[in-house]
């Protein structure tokens, strides 16, 4: 895996560009903190849900459509 980048507030200045998010100056210094800590804390979690013990691990929550019954069907 590459080297992490480090988060600096001309990342988050242009990360924040690229999702069409405003953020003026006074808020990037208070985001790039945030940010940094979520992208370390994200990048550990997805290593650690990469192991082998947990391929078979799926979510607790299942989203499925509701099915209509059929015609003359209650």
């Amino acid at each position: 895996m590459p080297p992490r980048k480090e988060v600096t507030p001309a990342l988050t200045r242009a990360l924040a560009e690229y999702a069409e998010l405003p953020l003026g100056a006074d808020r990037e210094a208070v985001v790039t903190p945030i940010l940094e800590a979520w992208v370390k804390d994200a990048n550990e979690l997805s290593r650690k849900m990469s192991a082998e013990q947990y391929m078979t691990l799926v979510p607790a929550t299942v989203f499925i459509h509701p099915v209509e019954p059929e015609e003359g069907q209650p």
